[in-house]
């Protein structure tokens, strides 16, 4: 989920801060009020790709906190829609989102997702989820394959026809089957890399667009 690793911390020292407070994204962030800078990663998808210019009014937020993207998506799908943001930590409320904070992997905070949904279909599925980060590459990559399969079932299970998913991954063992795998749900699938992404960053997102229902059974 979003919790971040211990080894990441460890490499939180003064040369990282001082990036971090030099970044322009960062700065950006802070004079526009944005909960991070990740809200521009998503904002530069939506208005690049026309996500939200297809009806879209269900969004499922997974990997939420702090809030950035719930907050942009509540925003621009204004009165009327509804966003379900999940995390394991807790996040500050915000206008027009409804959060659950527990474990995406597991079947409680999923059926809670499920309840808050009240049987609507979902439109577009975005999750900026990471596992905690062991810094054993192997077994870190096996953990993001892991959340996107995941991811991708829930959306396979609850997006509506023509539905999207965008997802954070990372290039490496399993990727290219994982990819494969979201083609053959999607219409389109994209390798994005956001520019507010850092580019020492390893992250890149797939974009599913127009999601093929399945003919019965799910996922």
């Amino acid at each position: 989920m979003a919790r971040p690793s211990k080894s990441k911390a460890k490499r939180k020292t003064s040369a990282w801060f001082q990036r971090h407070a030099n970044d322009p994204h960062v700065r950006r962030a802070q004079a526009e009020g944005k909960r991070s800078r990740a809200a521009f990663k998503l904002t530069e998808i939506l208005n690049k790709y026309r996500l939200l210019e297809r009806q879209v009014h269900v969004v499922v937020d997974l990997g939420c906190a702090p809030g950035s993207w719930s907050v942009e998506l509540a925003r621009l799908i204004g009165d009327g829609g509804l966003v379900v943001g999940v995390d394991v930590l807790e996040m500050t409320p915000a206008p027009g989102v409804r959060f659950i904070r527990g474990d995406f992997t597991e079947g409680d905070t999923r059926r809670a997702l499920e309840g808050a949904l009240e049987g609507r279909a979902v439109d577009m599925v975005v999750s900026d989820m990471a596992p905690e980060m062991s810094g054993h590459k192997v077994v870190d990559q096996a953990r993001i394959i892991g959340l996107n399969e995941t991811t991708l079932s829930f959306a396979v299970n609850h997006l509506r026809p023509g539905g999207h998913l965008l997802l954070k991954t990372f290039m490496g063992e399993g990727f290219d089957d994982f990819r494969r795998e979201m083609q053959g749900w999607f219409a389109r699938v994209r390798i994005v890399k956001p520019a507010a992404s850092r580019k020492t960053s390893s992250e890149i997102y797939l974009l599913g667009e127009g999601f093929r229902a399945p003919a019965a059974g799910g996922f």
